[in-house]
């Protein structure tokens, strides 16, 4: 699965496979202008300019979760009214933790879990974010050409998700419903508790 954004309000999923379209999402107010696959291509995050990030699970079209990217500082007028504006975002390799970029000089790290970051760092003119392969890392990238390297959390990922990691590299959200199996494992399973 490929998932395009074109600066509209929507996504789109295409399959690789036929090269044909599977759906299209909708769910924003302004332009979506990042997305990101999680590692075990289960969930899909993408961000806009309406300063929401969205939480989908992309066999389903389910919208799953939405993250509001707020101001710490909001301004005094309405002079800026798109300050906080969302640029990029990006999952971290073990997939439990987000990263964004916003107009409002600010990284943020989320934990899938909380709706709420978990940390910041100051930055300026911030476009592009993503997370070194193996943890630990993010680099940002800027409108005028620098790259800035941050420290990000290191985690020792429970038993509990890496199975579900391995399990979702491979079932898609159906193939999960239909096991025979309990319930509460099936909402875990497709990311319906965190």
């Amino acid at each position: 699965m490929l998932c395009s954004a074109a600066g509209e309000k929507s996504v789109f999923l295409w399959s690789m496979r036929s090269y044909t379209l599977i759906r299209k999402l909708e769910g924003h107010q302004s332009s979506v202008v990042s997305c990101d696959f999680s590692p075990d291509s289960a969930l899909l995050v993408t961000a806009s300019y309406d300063t929401n990030v969205i939480m989908w699970d992309p066999y389903t079209g389910e919208r799953l979760r939405s993250l509001h990217h707020t101001q710490l500082n909001p301004p005094m007028d309405d002079s800026d009214v798109h300050i906080s504006s969302l640029r990029s975002v990006c999952f971290s390799p073990e997939g439990l933790y987000l990263a964004t970029v916003a107009d409002d000089r600010l990284l943020r790290i989320w934990a899938l879990e909380l709706k709420t970051p978990i940390a910041f760092a100051p930055m300026t003119n911030g476009l592009c974010c993503t997370f070194f392969p193996h943890g630990g890392v993010i680099a940002t990238g800027t409108r005028d050409g620098h790259v800035q390297f941050w420290t990000a959390p290191r985690v020792l990922s429970s038993l509990k998700h890496l199975c579900r990691k391995a399990l979702r590299s491979f079932l898609t959200t159906y193939q999960v419903l239909a096991l025979p199996i309990p319930k509460k494992m099936k909402e875990f399973l497709t990311y319906r508790t965190f």
